[in-house]
């Protein structure tokens, strides 16, 4: 499906929250932006129904591992902020890192977390400004481990990354090793209703806005008090809605930043 430059963070948005497995975006000639959308067959027509009012989009069955490394050959090296530096590990480690660069090798498989999308790397920025030694952080929807292993880089000393998708454990056992802090990510697919009440001191999820309205409580119940909520996923519209849940399940003093028509909240348990 092709679509003006402008409306990409939207449609993109929409169809993460109808349950799409992957978003490919190709830039053309003319500025405007192709959009391949991968879901499972009982997700597509939903995909189709929400975007034909408005946009021209087409379906095809493909197998479900057909085209998703393609993306490899195009893969780069991302900067969050002033000193947080993603390397996919089959590239080479740019020659203008400093002693004061935070260095990530991951290589996101099929999860999600390379580190190109605005939520993760506003997610990331936020992490390394909360995370001090000796803290204790979950990661909620982990997909490819990417902010577990920050707070863990950082000094966290108990870390437990989750997600139900089994390319997201993979990927997130996998990086956790080659960033050698396997020993403190804890990599399950236990439920928020599972963990410990009270037992972060940072929680984050960069899981979409509905998803986050419907597990605010859990999330704010495991956050201990005065502790760090980090709630991405999030299209400008939406950051509203998800801030009244939070306010609601006992969260406070909310931050909202902005990355084009992405926003990260930032708040902490009363």
């Amino acid at each position: 499906m092709i679509v003006d430059s402008p409306d990409v963070d939207f449609v993109s948005g929409m169809v993460w929250e109808l349950g799409v497995s992957g978003i490919e975006e190709q830039v053309l000639s003319d500025g405007r932006v192709e959009l391949r959308i991968g879901s499972e067959a009982s997700v597509a027509q939903q995909v189709l129904d929400a975007l034909s009012d408005r946009w021209l989009p087409n379906a095809e069955p493909v197998a479900a591992d057909e085209g998703l490394d393609s993306w490899r050959d195009h893969a780069q090296v991302w900067r969050a902020g002033a000193n947080i530096v993603i390397v996919p590990p089959w590239l080479a480690t740019p020659s203008d890192i400093t002693a004061e660069d935070l260095v990530l090798f991951i290589d996101p498989g099929h999860a999600f977390g390379s580190a190109s999308h605005e939520t993760t790397r506003m997610c990331l920025k936020a992490i390394v400004d909360a995370a001090i030694p000796g803290c204790a952080v979950a990661d909620i929807g982990c997909g490819s481990g990417v902010l577990a292993i920050a707070a863990a880089r950082q000094g966290a000393t108990t870390v437990i990354a989750t997600d139900i998708a089994p390319d997201a454990i993979i990927a997130t056992l996998d990086n956790a090793r080659r960033n050698e802090v396997d020993d403190v990510v804890d990599v399950s697919t236990v439920t928020v209703e599972e963990l410990d009440r009270s037992s972060f001191d940072i929680v984050v999820a960069n899981i979409g806005a509905a998803t986050l309205c419907s597990m605010a409580q859990e999330l704010v119940q495991i956050t201990r008090p005065g502790g760090a909520l980090i709630l991405s996923g999030i299209l400008g519209e939406q950051a509203e809605g998800v801030i009244s849940a939070f306010e609601t399940a006992g969260a406070a003093n909310f931050e909202v930043r902005a990355d084009g028509e992405w926003r990260t909240v930032v708040c902490e348990r009363s």
